[in-house]
């Protein structure tokens, strides 16, 4: 019965600190580490990806029209829809991945912007096609397909599947 020495007696009442250890105790000093975001909600995730699809729709909308007949100022080689197709694209990419956090955010542009594109490029049995086969007609596939995927790819996911823990 030698380990029963050892341990120390319940006392009666609460332990009391001696008082030369009170005067030496600081108080407690706020972390100066940021607190963590609040996570969003279920409803504000949906509502950022749906409006990541309608961006793109839109998006997609605006360039297809603007690219066949789209202004060309101060005789540019291109037209102004592949620029609407690199920088609002690449811009409404950032805003949704600013919303969400996620690298699922820019995809939403993608979807909702190729689905229309690809929908307008093809022929209809009439005749109409509006997105033709000419230098602009690709830049506008290429430039508008790959600015929300290197908005995914390149800019860091905060939170989600793809994150990395904090200090790597």
């Amino acid at each position: 019965m030698s380990y029963c020495r050892r341990m120390p007696r319940p006392s009666a009442g609460p332990r009391r600190t001696p008082p030369s250890t009170r005067l030496q105790r600081q108080p407690a000093r706020p972390s100066l580490q940021p607190s963590p975001d609040p996570q969003p909600g279920r409803a504000f995730l949906t509502a950022s990806y749906t409006l990541g699809v309608f961006l793109g729709v839109g998006l997609g909308l605006y360039g297809v029209f603007l690219v066949p007949a789209g202004p060309r100022p101060g005789g540019m080689l291109l037209s102004l829809g592949v620029l609407v197709a690199l920088v609002g694209n690449g811009g409404a990419a950032l805003l949704v991945r600013w919303l969400t956090g996620t690298r699922l955010g820019p995809t939403t542009v993608l979807i909702g912007w190729a689905v229309v594109v690809l929908l307008f490029a093809s022929s209809r049995p009439e005749g109409d096609l509006l997105l033709r086969a000419s230098g602009s007609g690709y830049a506008f596939l290429l430039l508008g397909a790959l600015s929300p995927i290197a908005v995914a790819v390149l800019a860091g996911a905060r939170r989600g599947l793809t994150a990395l823990p904090p200090g790597c």
